[in-house]
């Protein structure tokens, strides 16, 4: 079953080396044991593990600035010379589509590595191990592979692989596979729902009153949740209100994994697959 798992995933992946690991969060905390001068993230749109692993780990990290969860690539210029690692996530919070070619050849150029977070992007053209040198991915509740258990992670070089993977706890529980397998098997079926229910959405905020859509952010990027910012509590309680009649589960921002300002994160992935 493992290596059925591994062989899908080095197609969706790019990537030769692979691991399945106890979750996603562990595939972070690996991945930042390829740190030795500086690690870099997001100052907006990343996961929380990005901000609480480095402190817990003593590893030292800089935020780059970010325009609605897409990374600024003049600031990362700058910051990319004094780091060794770039862990970022595509899309950005969920919402925000990433330049990531551009990204891989700014840190190509300056010896730091890319780690490139994928939990919001299997099975999308936003997951391309080209432009990383390891990969990770999350298939806990609420993600794209919604197994509810287990993570993986990928290198491109083997170098980089067999330098962490003495970090991996690996996932070796057969019921867990077999329903990872199961998942990304379902992978096509669960991101067409998705797609077709945020985009249904988006075009229920067109016709709401004080909004006419203009508020929501990043609208026409590859995303999985519906940003929508607002300024004065009318606009809040309007967008609420919509999520509650239609049954919608959403939170509250500012929020570092979704974006730093005003808003709310409609929850379009927390919707389970009919």
């Amino acid at each position: 079953m493992k290596e059925q798992i591994i062989s899908k995933l080095k197609g969706l992946t790019k990537h030769n080396h692979i691991e399945i690991v106890l979750k996603g969060d562990r595939a972070i905390w690996s991945a930042l044991h390829l740190v030795k001068k500086k690690l870099l993230i997001p100052e907006e749109g990343g996961w929380m593990s990005y901000e609480k692993y480095p402190a817990k780990m003593g590893i030292d990290s800089e935020k780059v600035a970010c325009n609605d969860a897409v990374i600024d690539l003049d600031d990362l210029k700058q910051k990319v010379k004094t780091a060794d690692v770039f862990l970022y996530q595509n899309p950005g919070g969920y919402h925000a589509e990433q330049p990531m070619k551009e990204i891989y050849q700014i840190c190509q150029e300056n010896d730091c590595l890319v780690v490139l977070d994928v939990s919001g992007a299997m099975g999308t053209e936003l997951c391309d191990g080209d432009y990383a040198d390891v990969m990770l991915s999350s298939f806990g509740r609420w993600k794209l592979i919604d197994a509810k258990a287990g993570g993986f992670i990928s290198c491109k070089d083997e170098t980089v692989f067999n330098e962490i993977k003495d970090t991996f706890e690996i996932l070796d529980d057969d019921e867990k596979l077999a329903n990872i397998n199961e998942k990304i098997d379902d992978l096509p079926n669960r991101i067409k729902f998705l797609t077709e229910t945020r985009n249904k959405v988006l075009n229920d905020l067109k016709e709401l009153e004080e909004l006419k859509g203009s508020n929501v952010i990043n609208k026409d990027h590859l995303g999985f949740v519906v940003i929508v910012s607002f300024e004065e509590d009318s606009e809040k309680d309007k967008i609420t209100t919509y999520c509650n009649q239609n049954n919608l589960e959403y939170t509250e921002c500012p929020r570092y994994i979704r974006i730093n300002k005003k808003a709310i994160s409609i929850e379009i992935k927390r919707i389970s697959t009919k």
